[in-house]
């Protein structure tokens, strides 16, 4: 068993019960935002001398497949969700690439079962980028606006460009998963999350990084991002000049094949569901 509990959270922790592995697995507090068989997810809110802080909680437990065993093995990252997204956090962190604050995580693996937690901030102020984007950019958008919105773009450019340049991939890139918090014209919070499951390759990875740009491609609204902002966004990823982006015809066709094959898959999903 291995937890670990971040030193500028212990006090707060300590004085509301958890401390051990079970308290966190065990906690009935809070609200539930999500449930399924192997995984819950709470927003709790816990006392801190005259003010209430909030974080929220996931717990996971299931059992462990042969893919997600070699999966960890090639990648580094530990078996347990919770264990892992909590390493995910911290390299993360290491690479300048804005995510979630981690409070606590642990884990318990047995043969093939595990059962682990991980606790994070909330994220005040913050909201989807695919919100955003369809709330702030409602075209037609005067000059000022333009310009925002191509900043926006080159800071997401970079935001990929320095998790697949050190070998990461997100693998859920939709811009559902990137948060925002827009404080002006010319300053703003970023934060990536549900980082589950990030893998770290060093071979083959094409493929995934094709996914990832794909995720992101698919879930930005051509009313909101134009052909050109794509382009402009390609040619930030790659750090070369847009004329240049403009003749990436392989890696153009993988990421629109790619997104078509997203779309189609979304669509079923969707079609099923009614």
């Amino acid at each position: 068993m291995w937890q670990y509990i971040e030193k500028s959270h212990r006090d707060i922790l300590l004085n509301n019960g958890l401390s051990r592995f079970s308290d966190f697995m065990t906690f009935q507090g809070g609200r539930v935002l999500k449930e399924l068989s192997s995984r819950m997810i709470l927003k709790i809110e816990l006392p801190s001398g005259s003010e209430t802080k909030s974080f929220f909680l996931k717990r996971h437990k299931s059992s462990l497949r042969i893919g997600e065993i070699g999966r960890a093995f090639f990648s580094g990252f530990s078996l347990s969700w919770g264990r892992k997204e909590w390493e995910v956090i911290h390299a993360f962190q290491k690479l300048g690439i804005p995510t979630l604050v981690p409070v606590a995580a642990g884990e318990k693996v047995s043969w093939f079962w595990q059962e682990s937690f991980l606790m994070t901030e909330e994220l005040k102020g913050f909201q989807p980028l695919d919100k955003f984007l369809q709330s702030y950019f409602v075209p037609p958008l005067p000059p000022e606006k333009i310009l925002e919105k191509r900043t926006i773009i080159y800071e997401v450019a970079q935001i990929a460009r320095v998790m697949h340049k050190a070998g990461f991939n997100h693998r859920d890139f939709y811009c559902c998963h990137i948060f925002i918090n827009r404080m002006d014209s010319r300053h703003r919070h970023w934060c990536v999350l549900d980082l589950q499951r990030v893998d770290r390759r060093r071979w083959f990875r094409r493929r995934w990084i094709v996914k990832d740009l794909a995720a992101l491609n698919y879930s930005a609204q051509p009313r909101i991002i134009t052909r050109t902002d794509r382009l402009r966004f390609l040619s930030h990823y790659l750090d070369v000049k847009i004329d240049v982006a403009k003749k990436e015809y392989r890696m153009i066709r993988q990421v629109s094949n790619k997104t078509d094959k997203i779309m189609r898959h979304d669509r079923k999903l969707k079609a099923g569901q009614k």
